[in-house]
């Protein structure tokens, strides 16, 4: 193994003793510095590899450092220091770049297996041609869309993917954060383990904790045999939790605990299990109400929202619905061995018209469905009875609008002849002059509209 090189910058002489000693055992070469002026300058000097970098500093505070580092090195691999109640501070640096934290007193194996994810990262960073490589494993043919929306997501994709660090993904239902997910997953240093989901809405309570943490054999009634929860499955990958939200909060203070020990403990086991996972969480609800609510625990949002995703819905994604009812169509035609080719110019409009609450998977569904149903076209009958709603409600609106503006134009029509009347005293055949329309049509327009001198 390459004798990588490790800076630690803690005023505490202790911690970096025992940093010293454990990372010199494991065969890494250790910088020590006790405050930030002369830690900036080991790095500038010795350029290490990775930088431990304490929180609380005399002087500069880490924050700071962690800012003029980045001002000369934004590549340089940082983790941070922080006792538990400056967790949140934590987190506002890992918004600056540092790629992970550990929390005093600190983990002689948490360690360990912070630097191990901490030098995977630096090798896909180093490495041009490997982190291009690793970029274009990203399922781009399947993320459609040339929106500037879409463009800002992968664009986050693409700078969170290569860091192990944690991902929170937010957006409505339908809306593909399962799909970023694996593209995280594929695009990481991680891409050949395992990617393993976990649908936190779907699973019953009674189920949920041996889902995830697993249990032994004789935890509860019909444990017949020790069963591995997720995070074991996902043993060096990444576990995604759809819906996170869902959980109770009693699986919320055990996930807590596994985010912050790297540890889980099955149903019914006696000893804790190591375990390396990357976490990528998602979310249709407001976190910060379930918060205020109670629901919530704020601790472990701060856990899971490192690095955070929005997903647009589909109606805010200019121009990407054909772009996705086309690729849909060629999917569907390939899947259901159909060659529906042309889409009528009346559903192109109800497609662009409809408001997409399920978002792609909904456009996916509707789409598929379609091509069942048409054989060359596809055409308004085809459609689901909602989406033929917005064509016959344009239908009456377009109705609407032209009885309205016959309206108004017999109005104005009606005004205009009685005030040319009357400037020429009623004198027919000077007003049918002044209107600019023979005498008869004028005399059917007095009759028409019961215009009376008076």
């Amino acid at each position: 193994m390459a004798r990588e090189k490790i800076l630690v910058i803690d005023d505490e002489p202790d911690i970096g003793w025992l940093f010293s000693k454990i990372l010199s055992e494991e065969g890494y070469k250790v910088l020590i510095s006790l405050n930030g002026e002369e830690g900036i300058s080991k790095i500038k000097k010795e350029k290490p590899d990775l930088v431990f970098l304490d929180l609380k500093l005399p002087g500069m505070d880490g924050m700071e450092i962690l800012q003029e580092i980045r001002t000369f090195n934004k590549d340089l691999l940082v983790i941070v220091l922080t006792a538990y109640e400056t967790v949140k501070t934590a987190v506002e640096a890992m918004k600056l770049g540092a790629v992970d934290y550990l929390s005093k007193p600190v983990n002689i194996d948490r360690i360990k297996t912070t630097i191990k994810n901490a030098i995977r990262t630096q090798t896909l960073i180093k490495d041009a041609v490997l982190r291009k490589k690793t970029t274009e494993k990203i399922d781009f043919d399947r993320i459609i869309g040339d929106s500037l929306q879409v463009k800002d997501v992968l664009d986050l994709v693409k700078k969170a993917a290569p860091h192990d660090i944690t991902v929170l993904l937010r957006g409505a239902s339908g809306t593909g954060k399962e799909l970023i997910a694996r593209a995280i997953h594929n695009s990481s240093g991680r891409a050949d383990k395992p990617f393993v989901a976990i649908d936190c809405a779907i699973l019953p309570d009674t189920l949920v904790e041996s889902e995830i943490f697993g249990h032994e054999k004789g935890a509860f009634t019909g444990a017949n045999e020790k069963k591995l929860g997720k995070f074991e499955l996902a043993q060096e990958g990444t576990v995604f939790l759809d819906e996170i939200g869902n959980l109770t909060p009693q699986i919320q203070v055990k996930l807590l605990r596994t985010l912050q020990e790297r540890e889980i403990e099955r149903l019914g086991g006696k000893k804790p299990i190591r375990v390396d996972v990357r976490i990528i969480a998602a979310t249709n609800m407001n976190l910060e109400k379930d918060i205020s609510a109670g629901r919530f625990r704020e601790d472990l949002y701060y856990r899971l929202n490192v690095f955070s995703i929005y997903l647009p819905p589909l109606r805010e994604r200019d121009g990407d619905v054909m772009l996705l009812t086309e690729y849909f169509l060629k999917e569907s035609n390939r899947i259901f061995k159909k060659e529906v080719k042309k889409i009528s110019p009346e559903v192109i409009n109800l497609l662009a018209a409809y408001s997409w609450p399920g978002n792609v998977r909904e456009l996916r569904n509707v789409i598929e469905s379609s091509v069942l149903l048409a054989s060359d076209s596809i055409l308004p009958q085809h459609m689901p009875l909602k989406i033929q709603e917005v064509l016959n409600q344009s239908i009456e609106l377009q109705t609407t609008l032209k009885k309205v503006g016959k309206q108004a134009k017999c109005k104005a029509e009606k005004e205009l002849i009685m005030k040319v009347l009357k400037e020429v005293n009623w004198n027919k055949s000077k007003a049918s002059k002044l209107l600019k329309v023979d005498y008869k049509t004028l005399y059917n327009k007095i009759k028409e509209y019961n215009i009376e001198r008076t």
